[in-house]
């Protein structure tokens, strides 16, 4: 077989790939909602549909937003309003709605999961990415970061079952203020076929060990302040596919701020797809 013919089999193996995620994962049964509409009609449309989130239109047929379990939960139920049930759904949705492609989904959500903490996304068709008000005629599904989870254990699952050639450990560097946190890390890792060594200290010594295919993780909240800023600070230098893991959301446009292309940030708890899905 000749390398031409290798690489269409390749892509023709993608593709079908990506048309088994878009059907097995992309729930088409999408709820929507107007945003004039009271939160007391919400609720009821959830409960009664058993669904976790609901797409909110305009007056234009724009999607503006998306109402979750979440926002009920964290924004709504802690109000202490006699006339709560009969605000609107547009003062407790989440805005501005992030999307991913049909096209190329897979990739877009775990990305925007670790920069953004996002777990619902509504789907457009092809390969448009539109933010902020797409038409409800360009939503052709929805598909949270559970569905790919669980997508992704069901492939592991698979594969192990299968005889494959023993793929060797991956060196992965946990720099982690805390040991027992660091032992955290590094039995999930090692899960994952990595061979992980754990640093409980930022120094220059350890950064100057790290090349341009180290794989590097900072347990950012575990450091004091003044270490954090020297953190901050030294990250442009370092070499390497490197993963910040904070649970503090304000920090998220920070760390955009001085990540190069190869470092991003994940927004804890990490659990073990989500951890495969960082260095995958």
């Amino acid at each position: 077989m000749s390398k031409r013919e290798g690489r269409e089999r390749k892509r023709e193996k993608v593709k079908m790939t990506n048309q088994h995620l878009i059907q097995q994962l992309i729930q088409t049964n999408v709820a929507f909602i107007h945003h004039d509409a009271t939160m007391d009609d919400a609720v009821k449309k959830m409960v009664a549909h058993q669904i976790s989130s609901l797409l909110v239109y305009d007056h234009e047929d724009r999607v503006v937003g998306i109402l979750t379990e979440r926002d009920v939960v964290r924004k709504f139920t802690l109000l202490i309003l006699q006339d709560k049930m009969s605000r609107t759904v547009s003062t407790v949705m989440t805005r501005p709605l992030v999307c991913a492609s049909a096209g190329n989904f897979n990739k877009e959500i775990p990305r925007l999961h670790a920069e953004l903490g996002i777990r619902h996304f509504p789907i457009v068709r092809g390969d448009l990415v539109a933010r902020g008000a797409p038409l409800v005629s360009d939503i052709v599904g929805f598909v949270s970061t559970t569905d790919l989870a669980r997508e992704y254990l069901h492939r592991l699952a698979t594969k192990q079952r299968e005889p494959s050639t023993p793929r060797l450990p991956v060196a992965l560097t946990v720099i982690c203020r805390n040991r027992s946190e660091g032992n955290f890390y590094q039995n999930i890792f090692e899960q994952l076929n990595f061979k992980v060594a754990v640093e409980t200290a930022i120094s220059e010594e350890i950064a100057k060990n790290f090349r341009a295919d180290s794989r590097i993780l900072i347990e950012f909240d575990t450091f004091p302040a003044a270490e954090q800023k020297i953190i901050l600070d030294g990250l442009k230098s370092w070499l390497g596919r490197l993963v910040i893991a904070t649970s503090r959301e304000e920090l998220l446009p920070v760390f955009r701020k001085h990540l190069n292309r190869h470092q991003q940030v994940a927004l804890k708890p990490l659990n073990l797809p989500y951890c495969a899905r960082l260095f995958g």
